[in-house]
């Protein structure tokens, strides 16, 4: 199929929620790195970790649909 205005505003859509998602990983993989520095230990919080494997997924989310279109685009 060729690509139509439609296929590619929900590409654009699909790359910027996995940009913000990406955005907000590499922020709490800073902290986390920040906390091993000044604590050791610990830094990750439940509510952290619950956060990070929720972005895992809208990552995930984001490029397999991504990835459908471009294997349906000619």
């Amino acid at each position: 199929m060729k690509a139509t205005e439609s296929v590619i505003a929900e590409f654009l859509g699909l790359h910027n929620r996995y940009k913000k998602a990406d955005e907000r990983m590499l922020m709490l993989q800073d902290a986390a790195v920040e906390g091993m520095r000044k604590i050791g230990v610990g830094c990750i919080t439940e509510k952290s970790r619950e956060e990070f494997v929720a972005l895992k997924k809208e990552i995930e989310s984001a490029l397999s649909r991504m990835k459908e279109i471009c294997s349906s685009v000619d």
